[in-house]
């Protein structure tokens, strides 16, 4: 089963999010953005629908937008996907087993602020902005 590293993750999930207009296609970039919405979640937890659509949306409003995504759909993805296991009435959801994951990654993910490597990212692209500017002008 493949594995993302915590440098393969940061390498990739700013680029991913601001270029962001879907999905992406390719399978490995497909797993970041996946992988990114499940962080958050508590791994022993069992969740009610309405406690896990709740969580979606707070991932939706921060990042999921840049992908075209509402809660419902990045449900539909993580189910289908082997991110979360739902049972038979689909009234309580839970990550998978890491185990079963489609693509296993570094616990240290847990600890990362996605808004702020975000933010970093962001605050990086203006400066290099602000100096091509001077460069130019």
């Amino acid at each position: 089963m493949p594995h993302i590293t915590e440098a393969q993750f940061r390498e990739r999930f700013t680029p991913l999010y601001f270029a962001g207009q879907d999905l992406p296609k390719k399978p490995f970039e497909r797993q970041i953005v996946l992988i990114s919405a499940i962080l958050g979640l508590d791994p022993a937890r069992v969740y009610s629908e309405s406690e896990f659509n709740g969580e979606l949306q707070k991932w939706v409003l921060l990042f999921g937008r840049r992908y075209n995504l509402d809660h419902v759909t990045l449900r539909r993805y993580l189910i289908d996907e082997r991110y979360i296991v739902r049972d038979n009435a689909g009234s309580a959801y839970q990550l998978a087993a890491r185990e079963t994951l489609p693509y296993t990654f570094e616990a240290t993910l847990q600890h990362l602020d996605l808004a702020a490597l975000i933010a970093e990212a962001q605050a990086a692209r203006e400066l290099k902005k602000q100096q091509y500017l001077k460069k130019t002008a």
